[in-house]
């Protein structure tokens, strides 16, 4: 996106959701990093808003098992196809990508890979072995898709031990069918209690994106239903459409309801929230560093 271009797309959006975006150059070192690593990231290939921020500040996350999706998510700017086979060194170049930039906090997703027998998940185990064996040790967190609801998978990842095992709900029950192409509200759930219920130990995180059309009050039971599942951190965030290809903005959500959002849901019992129009997922990343020294323990 050229600078005119991002200038015009800013201007368009509310006052909230503008600010200086640091310049590019000013995350060289990572860029260079996941180039010589060969690499992906979900901050360059989802066209996530706070790139720029996270980079300038040494943060990343990795994205593995190709770049190229089995499915559609109509808010998702992922490529679409038929992927690549997994790359067998990207184990270890993810841990020399990590150690090189000294992250204490490593985040790593993937593509959804149905084409996969184990969903990708025994590459995910080969990733957090190789994270685990980096000194200082970092928190390692694992963003994972629904693997199809495969336990047998499930088990695979969790058995490798990550610090923090994510997989995000994205929008409320009612609009899975129109903004989520082949997965299922009741098996994402299903994903995070099971983890929960079988490693009570790891800690479990989901976010939801905003302004695809859902109500306050979907939001809220949708907070409850991860709570149900045992879920310790949630992200909320703002729908920003990366390109024609992908659904409009339904609305842009005002902070008052960001804010109202969060209050629900450290009432419900969550341990921590990121609640704002620029939150992602692994943005939230920032916010966890309290509990470093008891994850590590």
């Amino acid at each position: 996106m050229t600078s005119s271009t991002a200038s015009r797309r800013s201007a368009k959006l509310p006052s909230w959701l503008r600010r200086k975006i640091p310049l590019l150059h000013e995350c060289s070192r990572i860029e260079q990093t996941i180039n010589e690593c060969n690499l992906h990231t979900v901050c360059r290939e989802a066209l996530c808003p706070n790139r720029s921020e996270c980079y300038s500040k040494g943060k990343v996350t990795f994205m593995i098992l190709g770049d190229t999706c089995t499915r559609g998510c109509r808010f998702c700017s992922v490529a679409k196809g038929k992927p690549e086979e997994p790359d067998a060194d990207e184990p270890e170049n993810i841990a020399r990508a990590a150690s090189a930039l000294g992250l204490a906090h490593v985040v790593v997703t993937s593509v959804t890979r149905d084409d996969l027998k184990d969903g990708g998940s025994g590459h995910f185990a080969d990733v957090i072995e190789a994270l685990r064996g980096i000194e200082p040790r970092p928190v390692i967190e694992v963003l994972v898709p629904d693997f199809g609801g495969q336990t047998d998978s499930l088990e695979k990842v969790l058995q490798a031990a990550p610090d923090i095992f994510s997989h995000n709900m994205e929008t409320v029950r009612r609009l899975y069918g129109k903004i989520r192409v082949n997965a299922d509200y009741d098996r994402s759930l299903f994903i995070l209690s099971e983890a929960k219920r079988r490693y009570g130990e790891v800690m479990t995180k989901s976010s939801f994106i905003l302004g695809l059309g859902e109500n306050t009050e979907e939001v809220i039971e949708g907070l409850s239903d991860l709570r149900r599942a045992g879920c310790d951190f949630v992200a909320i965030g703002q729908y920003l459409r990366p390109g024609m290809e992908q659904v409009p903005v339904a609305e842009y959500i005002r902070p008052e309801r960001f804010k109202l959002l969060e209050e629900k849901a450290y009432e419900m019992g969550f341990l921590e929230v990121a609640s704002g129009p620029l939150v992602r997922s692994s943005y939230q990343e920032n916010r966890l560093d309290a509990y470093r020294a008891d994850i590590l323990e």
